[in-house]
């Protein structure tokens, strides 16, 4: 395999997925520095090569972690892995710290607030070029040395290509495809799917419903991603049907274990678990519907399960 020409990855959250990707692509880069908000999981990384959230799995050596964001400032390219809610910050620090490096969003989501895709806030603050990060990949499995493989697509194609190429392994494939729109949109909704799934899950409504209701929401999202500029084949992808089957038929899913919550008569304004994005962005859902002339009935019905 050809050398990596990004000797130097940064990655911005050290939550389960930051740390897995961490893991991942220090296989190929010569160092990895995560950027934390919390002073003990930097220590832990950094004293113990472990991060509580994935358990006891040990850390590459060459994998450190820091609560500095200027250190970022070095670095040949940069991921943002946190919550959503947490992304508009991040790219202030950016701006901030003069960094023009490339960056590659694996945040999944969407501004709740005015129905965009979160490359359209990113752009808002930033003029890096933006590539998004997404497909089917539990972070445990993925820091265990598990196979799998996601996509990356942005408006600079050629980027895209170089970042498969460049991080891409043996263990994992980072497949380039030509739809930045539809990936998003996939990344978000597959979540809100998955809350609706929990949903049926706890209502005890049976695989074979669950399975009717994956097929309708697949294609409404793939008319939505469509209404916005984006490609429904987009969603035979890694990043659409297979980030979907993952995240929705898995208890894994923090997003169904939500569902789960919410069927059994539980507030989203109580819940403790695991943050759910799915919830969060199902908010947008009749914002979205309006903006582009789209039903969207199955997720208005996740949507009202949830709100209503």
């Amino acid at each position: 395999m050809d050398g990596c020409c990004y000797k130097k990855v940064g990655i911005v959250g050290a939550g389960a997925y930051g740390t897995a990707i961490a893991q991942c692509f220090s296989i190929r880069a010569e160092e990895i520095l995560l950027v934390s908000d919390q002073k003990e999981i930097s220590e832990e990384i950094n004293n113990k090569h472990t991060n509580k959230a994935l358990g006891n799995i040990k850390l590459h050596s060459n994998i450190s972690c820091t609560i500095d964001f200027s250190q970022m400032t070095d670095q040949d390219i940069i991921f943002i892995s946190t919550p959503v809610s947490a992304v508009t910050h991040v790219c202030s620090n950016i701006k901030k710290h003069n960094i023009k490096t490339p960056i590659v969003l694996c945040s999944k989501g969407v501004d709740a607030e005015n129905a965009r895709l979160m490359s359209d806030c990113v752009e808002e603050i930033i003029d890096n070029e933006i590539v998004i990060f997404s497909g089917p990949s539990f972070a445990h499995e993925i820091a265990c040395g598990l196979p799998f493989g996601v996509n990356v697509a942005g408006k600079n194609k050629l980027l895209a290509e170089e970042i498969s190429k460049s991080l891409s392994s043996e263990v994992y494939s980072i497949k380039p495809i030509d739809d930045y729109i539809g990936l998003q949109i996939a990344g978000a909704f597959k979540n809100i799917l998955a809350v609706g799934c929990g949903i049926m899950r706890g209502l005890k409504l049976g695989n074979s419903a669950i399975a009717q209701f994956i097929v309708d929401g697949v294609k409404e999202m793939a008319c939505l991603a469509e209404a916005m500029g984006g490609k429904k084949e987009t969603f035979l992808e890694l990043g659409g049907i297979g980030d979907t089957i993952l995240t929705c038929t898995s208890v894994q899913s923090r997003n169904v274990l939500f569902g789960e919550y919410i069927a059994n008569g539980g507030n989203i304004n109580l819940w403790t678990g695991s943050l759910a994005e799915g919830a969060y962005s199902a908010k947008t859902i009749p914002l979205f519907s309006k903006k582009y002339n789209i039903p969207l009935k199955t997720f208005n019905d996740i949507y009202s399960s949830i709100y209503q």
